[in-house]
């Protein structure tokens, strides 16, 4: 952090550098370069957004800041911004004023491009005036489906399961001859069956993809296909349908913010800013216009320029959702109409979605004629409402098959209220949150997650020095923090890139034994650059990575046929790290029910992880177990319906179920933590009060346990009592998993089949 005074007043200007751009706060004051767009704070009342190509020059024209990295100091009473100097870690004053706002008169700010919003918050949504929402037209509670099963505008699969899988249903074909049928022209789609090839084929061929597939993919860049083609075949399916059904206006390709009902806003700033999305863009859309013209021999350019085959890619990729049936990666991506685009984003969401795929030969027909959730907008124009008419009264027109979605409330939710899913990774800090979302979709959240002052609990743990744990007050992100993320990027790559799992654990544990908090002396602390805590950000990310890579380690070793004490290590490392980050997830869920979803698939992996270590404890299968069974008296395991669940009964049992894997861990963690220094520094991995006062109490420990959370002496291990205590604790995790599974998807979702079919090995179904 570099402090230096500027032309405001005397005061110190602090300025910081975050994520690759650079952030300057005065007080409560704050300037912004985001990806070609100003953002200003003042005062965290007035929000001001400027677009830079109407930024003000001396001469009174308009000009681009020299360098990406600038920002300016435009809060009240500043005559002179601050730039990067050449020198990193310098800041210094141009050498003359870049503008002067004279205390951020309103009236001067609209000549310079700014729009002024008048709201309590630090950040601004850019979804333009023609924004969709969906709300309750009635209250609901949890665990309820909110829409019926939503049949898709498009769907294609990832070029790695086109031979695999049915490029309709989505099914995978089957292994033995015969293997499916393919198309006759281009021979690179595959049909599960005759009803399949017949409900798609038109679509495939008057789209363009057969084209596409036959002769244009031959001239794509290495670099393209690399990629993949799963977008512009979506996109060729997607103006397909739009085309038939008149739901393609020259006004929405024009103005490039909709198509369809579909939202198509930011295209113009992405391909302005250039670099690989940009080029992937034009790349797509010109074999996408170049199969069409097989097919319809036409051609539509906008006025600016844009072609329909261009907005159409981007919509596509800013709407589209990838498609998972199962555990393993999704099979591709589907593009859906206004009944789920219109969705919006919250990183405090209260409602998940679930795909479905319908029987064979067989149309799905929902049980009820109508749902909770319903459009709600203003001054929208006539073509996106004659979207969602379409789609609302046509939804055998969408194609037979497909892999169909459904919108389930996790929370619940009041009459009127808005309904929103999430669309990136919960455990991330603001920055992070904000950097994916302008980059994925091109607009910054402003939800109340983003915009609490002060930060919630949860971002505040995911993002704070462990020796600012107590003191909020003092909280920065440092440029050694991103550091570490450097550190940890670069080890899952040397994972998933260079099959190294080995060099991927080695590097992130060096990381994690150097800066993760320990016994350290307190003048230790105040020569560290940065300390961390296990419920840092850093650590959620080192956790994700160990326990995967010590998993494929041990599965290796247990394959070659090597020792069994390094196979033995490496799968109680794989479970003990599972459990940290199921731990710490379930902390945070304490605290906001919206991360329930990533807890339910942290406690199947960790409960998976366990049962894999009983196992290589004594190299025994999974049997005579029955003494690990156990029952909680507000939740049935069953696979029936769980509609309309209460939501203090659902906390009441989430914390009968904390109260069992605590009561489990204090008995089995130590085990499970010897021998890693990273995991030792753990004292518990449910119950985090051992961090400090500020740390949520989420259970009242004995002194007994308390005693125990402390203690640092090897006692001898009785492994057949490990044993038995590890056993217990994966069960309750799979259930508890199950639990949460059926009440975010529903009981017949892939996760809560999983489970159950763990628990049916090991003779403990309830």
């Amino acid at each position: 952090m570099v402090e230096t005074t500027g032309q405001s007043r005397g005061a110190l200007l602090y300025l910081i550098e975050s994520r690759g751009a650079l952030l300057m706060v005065y007080k409560k004051v704050c300037c912004r370069w985001i990806l070609g767009k100003y953002v200003v704070v003042r005062n965290k009342l007035d929000v001001f957004e400027a677009d830079h190509l109407k930024w003000p020059g001396q001469d009174g024209s308009t000009r681009r800041p020299r360098r990406m990295t600038s920002l300016f100091f435009l809060a009240e009473g500043a005559s002179r911004g601050l730039s990067s100097s050449p020198s990193p870690g310098q800041i210094t004053p141009p050498s003359r004023p870049l503008s002067s706002l004279r205390g951020c008169d309103h009236a001067i700010l609209g000549t310079c491009g700014f729009v002024v919003r008048r709201s309590a918050v630090t950040s601004v949504s850019t979804g333009g005036p023609m924004a969709m929402e969906m709300r309750a037209q009635e209250s609901v509670y949890m665990s309820e489906d909110l829409t019926r099963a939503i049949a898709p505008y498009a769907a294609t699969l990832h070029d790695l399961f086109l031979h695999s899988h049915c490029s309709s249903c989505f099914r995978k074909l089957p292994s033995q001859p015969p293997h499916g049928l393919s198309c006759m022209t281009c021979g690179s789609v595959r049909y599960c069956s005759s009803g399949c090839l017949s409900s798609d084929c038109e679509a495939h061929s008057s789209s363009g993809e057969c084209c596409f597939f036959a002769d244009h993919i031959k001239i794509a860049s290495p670099s393209f296909l690399t990629e993949g083609t799963s977008d512009p075949r979506a996109a060729l399916r997607l103006l397909y349908l739009l085309e038939i059904h008149g739901l393609v206006s020259s006004d929405s390709i024009n103005q490039a913010t909709r198509i369809g009902g579909l939202s198509a806003s930011g295209i113009g700033e992405t391909l302005g800013q250039g670099g690989e999305v940009a080029e992937r863009i034009l790349e797509g859309s010109m074999l996408m216009s170049s199969a069409r013209k097989m097919r319809t021999q036409t051609s539509v350019v906008s006025a600016n320029g844009l072609t329909v085959e261009t907005v159409a890619l981007w919509a596509v990729m800013i709407n589209s959702v990838a498609v998972q049936i199962s555990e393993e990666r999704d099979l591709g991506i589907a593009v859906y109409g206004p009944s789920f685009s219109w969705f919006n984003h919250s990183c405090f969401p209260n409602a998940s979605y679930r795909f479905v795929l319908t029987p064979r030969d067989e149309d799905y027909v929902s049980d009820k004629s109508e749902y909770p959730a319903v459009p709600a907008s203003k001054e929208v124009a006539a073509d996106v409402w004659h979207a969602w008419q379409f789609e609302d009264q046509s939804t055998h027109a969408l194609g037979k098959y497909g892999p169909r979605i459904v919108v389930r409330c996790t929370k619940p939710i009041n009459k009127g209220d808005e309904v929103c899913i999430t669309y990136i990774d919960l455990l991330q800090t603001r920055d992070a949150r904000h950097s994916d979302l302008w980059s994925k979709y091109k607009f910054i959240c402003s939800c109340k997650r983003c915009t609490s002052s002060p930060e919630p609990y949860v971002d505040f743990l995911l993002n704070c020095d462990f020796r600012n744990l107590n003191s909020p007050e003092d909280v920065a992100m440092s440029a050694a923090v991103e550091d570490l993320n450097d550190i940890l990027q670069q080890a899952i790559s040397v994972y998933s890139l260079d099959d190294d799992p080995k060099a991927c654990c080695d590097m992130i544990e060096t990381m994690l034994s150097k800066n993760l908090m320990g016994d350290l002396q307190q003048v230790e602390y105040s020569q560290r650059r940065d300390i961390l805590h296990p419920l840092h950000h850093i650590c959620l990310g080192a956790y994700i990575a160990l326990a995967s890579a010590y998993r494929f380690r041990a599965l290796t070793a247990n394959t070659e046929g090597k020792n069994g004490a390094a196979s033995f290590e490496m799968t109680k490392a794989a479970a003990a790290y599972s459990f940290v980050l199921a731990g710490a997830t379930h902390h945070l869920f304490l605290s906001e029910c919206s991360f329930l979803i990533p807890l339910s698939h942290f406690l199947l992996s960790t409960g998976q992880s366990m049962l894999d270590f009983v196992e290589c404890i004594n190299g025994e299968t999974r049997k005579n177990v029955s003494e690990a069974k156990f029952s909680f008296a507000s939740c049935s395991t069953g696979s029936e319906k769980r509609d309309s669940m209460q939501y203090n009964k659902f906390r009441s049992t989430c914390e009968e179920f904390g109260k069992r894997m605590l009561s489990l861990s204090l008995q089995c963690w130590p085990f499970l933590a010897q021998s890693s220094p990273c995991l030792e520094k753990i004292k518990n991995p449910i119950d985090f009060s051992w961090l400090g006062s500020a740390i949520v109490q989420s259970f009242h420990l004995s002194k007994e346990d308390s005693a125990n959370l402390s203690c640092t002496d090897r006692l001898p291990v009785n492994i057949e009592k490990q044993k038995e205590c590890i056993l217990s604790l994966a069960v309750c995790c799979i259930t508890f998993c199950k639990y949460l599974a059926s009440i975010c998807y529903g009981p017949q979702h892939y996760l809560a089949n999983h489970a159950n079919d763990l628990l049916e090995g090991i003779d403990l179904a309830q």
